[in-house]
């Protein structure tokens, strides 16, 4: 297990269980409530629209390695403490992998730790229990990192195979013009969404971190209210098709959700 800067196997330990009989029937957290009102004397509600209601939440139990441990298996109090102080220092959603022997894709959970306990044999302490709560009913790829020499009128593809086919992808977005002047790119796909940067010098780095709707300058001027016009970057689902107007270099970052549940 990787959960931010803490790796399992740093410690001597592993991913066990001490009920499972190898069946189980797992919520993966994609409840869906319905958005709808009656009107009038109509008996059919009229559909509003849907939201997700839940997310995805993990148990996952800690224990030594036998085959670096051998019998020695109980988890002393210098071992417990070592362990919840790396696990438990944490505020807020970090990245968390389970890493298994069989696995089609690279997979993320961003989760935070809710509680810890304690398995017990014969008075002894055998296994850390972490109860984890994901930021949504998603697991998320490895992390895309993209680069495009744009050329002047000549489009290009950027591919989104996100499993939200209801939601857009918002990347980090890195533009580094070799001119100046007014820049604009548009999305085709995104019934021509325009991202719009006026004054752009040359050589000049924009930094676009589009999820969070922060716009930044090499050059450390203000972008955001004079010269930008707040087309912030997205993608829609599978192809997204752009243009530019100005020959540019563009690196996008960005993770892409996976409806996938937990899988161990």
């Amino acid at each position: 297990m990787i959960f931010g800067n803490f790796r399992s196997s740093e410690y001597g330990l592993i991913i066990g269980s001490f009920s499972y009989n190898g069946e189980s029937e797992d919520d993966i957290g994609m409840n869906i409530s319905t958005i709808e009102e009656f009107i009038g004397h109509n008996p059919v509600p009229a559909y509003l629209g849907q939201k997700y209601t839940e997310k995805l939440k993990l148990q996952i139990t800690l224990i030594k390695n036998p085959c670096i441990f051998n019998d020695n298996l109980y988890l002393n109090e210098k071992d417990c403490r070592t362990i919840l102080r790396a696990l438990t220092g944490i505020k807020g959603y970090r990245w968390l992998k389970l890493i298994t022997q069989e696995s089609d894709e690279d997979l993320w959970y961003k989760a935070r730790i809710n509680n810890v306990s304690y398995k017990r044999i014969n008075g002894h302490t055998v296994g850390i229990v972490l109860d984890a709560e994901c930021d949504s009913c998603f697991a998320w790829s490895s992390e895309y990192n993209i680069t495009i020499n744009a050329k002047t009128g000549h489009p290009f593809n950027i591919y989104n195979n996100s499993d939200d086919l209801n939601n857009y992808v918002y990347p980090i977005v890195s533009i580094l013009s070799s001119s100046a002047g007014n820049l604009s790119i548009t999305n085709i796909s995104d019934n021509n969404w325009i991202s719009e940067i006026k004054n752009i010098n040359s050589k000049e780095k924009i930094t676009i971190d589009s999820k969070r709707q922060i716009i930044s300058s090499s050059l450390n001027r203000e972008l955001l209210l004079e010269n930008f016009n707040l087309g912030w970057f997205r993608l829609v689902p599978d192809k997204n098709e752009y243009i530019s107007n100005m020959d540019v270099t563009i690196s996008m970052k960005y993770r892409v959700p996976r409806k996938v549940g937990i899988i161990e």
